[in-house]
């Protein structure tokens, strides 16, 4: 209606899926390569999780649109109401193979056949299940069993899944371990930012000959993204009101004004009650007690405006704030309990020192029993003060040392009554201050805050959540984070992104770190292992993951017995993981030139073993952080991982703990290098000091008047 009006060749913002309007965002982009990865891979399960209306389906037929129809053979399910028996049914439909039979085995055996014959034609079949959220846990267990077909040694089927975030709660269920252990990537697609949208917003004008008529002006651009959060068919439905009242009117230019009043609207139509952005305050005659000021939440066009203002926090009604503190020290508490957290702290501590208009930076380290301890060696070369307080757990249990760390930070905080504490990652340490601090009413910062491996079986998965909505100020190392936050109803404007405290640490210490022969002479280690043509392999495990469990390490270190032979490795082991080893005689038969074992190191000993390896095999997430920092192949020996950041951009591959996937990464960086990735936004060095302006920035508004005047 509107076209022939604005000069465009035809309609820009329609809502069914075109792969000729994809817009390669970062988000898309990154799940395009995933699932071109995994027609690489010709094998197991990929899964790709968005939203409604985050762009699944333009995915997945811009994929389709590039497959080579000679070599692969694909199809698709869209109707995915399905049981066991009707998805087989549906699947042999989709592929175009005329049925023969209704039994079940006739089913298979029909399907089987066909997968077959492909194979002999030197062709691969390809399932794509979209909308997979709505399977039954019995059809997608018969999906993985047609992952079991093979003709010799390649499999005759593999399968897509894409589908809205519940499916991965899904696949996280116990019933569905094995089919879980066949995935061989996931992601999830999240919204745009704000950037993103408006670059959306222009490519789809300019496919269809837009010359700036209509024009937007910047504002409006803006507007749009608070109307919409990014998600491309909420951005596709109010653009295409926007021209068509534009055109109604017979303008030519489209304000934020504009667009406030169209998505209000929209909203209206949709059932929606209808309100302005922000209200006006109301005059009163009587001075009041000030509200303490509450996050604003922006109304969206699907979100109902009637629901309560804030997003679910905890409180404190019933544990109650101590009747006796010490004096406000008007200090910040920097809380430290892992050997990547006192890699931050010196970055921090740098940063702060510099500073006039933030307190005083106290550490506290929480060191518990066969955990990392900070030894005047890592003290020295980190640059790290001495810690201000040191918590110290008692043997025990996990359960019984959390307990403790929270009865002695209990006491602690009330002496020191801190000005707030900060918090890092999802450890035991960072749970047991938020809640330590969140008991007697302390501000928290949460320092890399909203990383999700989606993982609910990870006692760090629910750490990291919980402290996330506890935090007053969340501080990110990658944009995903704030997709993650943002579904899990975390106000924007608590979110602030900074990039990764580790980069500024490991920029100060490279011109420290020890060359890897002198490492490997210290513990006893020929330095001939580093002469090898390909380099060396470094592996390096956490003390609470594969490395403390008698059984996957066991199959691990069988895996790491086949890839010694052409790839020499070195092994940084703990304490326990090295116990497990010896004590079970796992090396055995294996030559001291292919693997070097060696305890944990130094973190500038550590950093000159990272920078020179070949590649790393690790199940820690600020190894991958490390590897991606310096360039170097990464195969993390999850299915999933926090670190998003550093497969989709960085150079980590998700391979699990699967023999095949880890031989052929192998294989491949022995080929050719392996995977070439680059630095994600803000990893640059200067994350410190956007920290400290932030932190600063946040301090001005809710510091006493005296502390503005005087630091301690």
């Amino acid at each position: 209606m509107y076209e022939s009006y604005f000069g465009l060749t035809g309609a820009p913002f329609l809502l069914n899926p075109d792969p000729s309007f994809f817009f390669d965002s970062r988000g898309h982009s990154s799940a395009l390569s995933y699932l071109k990865f995994g027609l690489y891979q010709a094998e197991g399960f990929i899964v790709v999780t968005g939203d409604i209306g985050a762009g699944k389906t333009t995915l997945v037929r811009t994929l389709l649109d590039d497959i080579d129809n000679d070599k692969v053979v694909a199809a698709q399910l869209v109707s995915t109401q399905l049981e066991a028996g009707d998805l087989l049914r549906s699947a042999i439909t989709a592929f175009g193979i005329p049925p023969r039979g209704q039994t079940k085995a006739e089913l298979i055996a029909t399907l089987e056949a066909y997968l077959t014959l492909l194979a002999t034609q030197n062709k691969r079949a390809v399932l794509i299940v979209d909308e997979a959220q709505n399977l039954s846990r019995d059809a997608i267990e018969e999906l993985r069993m047609l992952s079991n077909f093979q003709f010799g040694n390649q499999a005759l089927l593999q399968s897509f899944l894409i589908g809205q975030p519940e499916l991965r709660d899904m696949l996280l269920s116990r019933s569905l371990e094995q089919l879980r252990q066949r995935v061989i990537a996931s992601y999830h697609l999240g919204p745009m930012d704000r950037d993103e949208t408006r670059r959306y917003i222009e490519h789809r004008l300019k496919k269809v000959g837009w010359q700036d008529h209509p024009h937007f002006d910047d504002d409006a651009f803006d507007e749009i993204y608070q109307w919409t959060s990014g998600i491309p068919r909420r951005i596709n439905l109010l653009c295409n009101r926007l021209l068509l009242a534009t055109f109604l009117a017979e303008g030519n230019t489209i304000t934020s004004t504009d667009v406030a009043r169209i998505a209000m609207e929209i909203r209206a139509e949709i059932g929606e009650p209808t309100t302005s952005r922000t209200a006006d305050p109301t005059p009163s005659a009587t001075p009041a007690v000030q509200e303490p000021l509450r996050p604003v939440m922006v109304p969206t066009l699907t979100d109902s405006v009637s629901q309560q203002a804030d997003a679910p926090r905890f409180t404190n009604e019933l544990l109650q704030p101590r009747a006796t503190r010490g004096p406000k020290t008007h200090a910040f508490l920097l809380v430290v309990g892992s050997r990547t957290g006192c890699v931050r702290a010196a970055a921090l501590q740098k940063a702060f020192a510099t500073r006039s208009d933030l307190p005083a930076l106290k550490m506290l380290l929480l060191s518990a029993p066969g955990q990392f301890e900070l030894t005047a060696d890592w003290q020295e070369h980190l640059g790290i003060r001495e810690p201000d307080y040191t918590l110290r757990m008692p043997p025990g249990s996990t359960v019984g040392q959390f307990a403790d760390a929270l009865r002695q930070l209990d006491n602690l905080l009330s002496e020191v009554n801190p000005a707030a504490v900060i918090v890092q990652g999802g450890d035991d340490a960072a749970l047991a201050a938020s809640l330590a601090s969140h008991r007697q009413g302390l501000p928290i910062i949460h320092l890399e805050a909203g990383l999700r491996s989606f993982d609910r079986t990870r006692t760090q998965e629910i750490n990291a959540m919980m402290c996330d909505h506890m935090a007053d100020l969340l501080l990110t190392s990658e944009w995903v984070a704030h997709d993650n936050l943002a579904r899990e109803g975390i106000p924007a404007d608590r979110v602030q992104f900074v990039g990764n405290l580790v980069m500024d640490s490991i920029r100060a210490m490279l011109p420290q770190a020890s060359p890897p022969k002198y490492t490997l002479r210290q513990f006893g280690q020929s330095p001939d292992i580093l002469k090898h043509k390909h380099g060396y392999g470094l592996v390096n495990l956490t003390a609470s993951g594969i490395g403390s469990q008698l059984l996957p390490l066991t199959d691990l270190v069988a895996i790491l017995k086949s890839i010694c032979r052409d790839l020499p490795l070195i092994w940084v082991a703990s304490e326990t993981t090295h116990q497990l080893i010896t004590q079970n005689n796992l090396l055995a038969g294996v030559d001291a030139s292919h693997l070097a074992l060696l305890p944990v190191v130094p973190y500038y000993k550590m950093i000159g073993l990272v920078g020179t390896a070949a590649c790393i095999l690790t199940d820690s997430s600020t190894v991958q952080e490390e590897a991606t920092i310096m360039g170097v192949p990464c195969l993390t020996l999850h299915n999933y991982t926090e670190r998003r950041i550093t497969v989709e951009q960085g150079t980590n591959i998700a391979v699990g703990c699967n023999s095949s996937l880890i031989h052929r990464a192998i294989a491949e960086i022995l080929r050719g290098g392996g995977k070439k990735g680059r630095l994600p936004k803000f990893w640059d060095g200067m994350t410190a000091n956007r920290v400290a302006e932030h932190m600063a920035a946040w301090w001005k508004l809710r510091a006493p008047r005296e502390s503005l005047v005087t630091t301690v």
